[in-house]
């Protein structure tokens, strides 16, 4: 049957919808809250919020640890070995501005500086973990 009129383009066949919208918003609702409920369980609950908190704060002051090492303790130990001044004068011409190498230099010598210590934190973390296995096993 064709309408012509209220509910349907003209000439065109009447059809019933698809998706009963009434079961598809109560579920909706029932996804949604779930989410909620998980998201503040995961947020707030299950103490996620408090240690990357300290991570930040600590990071944060790791990176000015290294920074302070970098800048103030091992590259002037590089001054003497530049013709010109200090380390971070050290550039390179070019047509489009000079290429900061002391600053390059610096930044490299600083996530080599991150890096190292990760490293010597992860090999702690597993040697304590390893230590701990063998505590833990019964002896037979």
């Amino acid at each position: 049957m064709l309408r012509d009129g209220v509910g349907g383009a003209k000439g065109l066949p009447d059809v019933a919808p698809i998706v009963n919208v009434e079961a598809n918003s109560a579920s909706t609702q029932d996804t949604m809250k779930r989410l909620i409920k998980e998201f503040t369980d995961f947020f707030f609950t299950k103490g996620n919020v408090l240690p990357l908190a300290i991570a930040v704060v600590v990071g944060d002051q790791a990176s000015a640890i290294t920074k302070s090492l970098s800048k103030d303790l091992l590259m002037p130990l590089i001054n003497p070995l530049i013709p010109h001044g200090s380390y971070k004068d050290l550039v390179i011409p070019y047509f489009g501005g000079p290429i900061a190498i002391g600053q390059v230099l610096d930044t490299l010598v600083s996530a080599l500086l991150v890096a190292w210590v990760l490293f010597i934190m992860m090999k702690a973390v597993k040697r304590v973990e390893r230590l701990s296995q063998r505590d833990n096993t019964p002896a037979d």
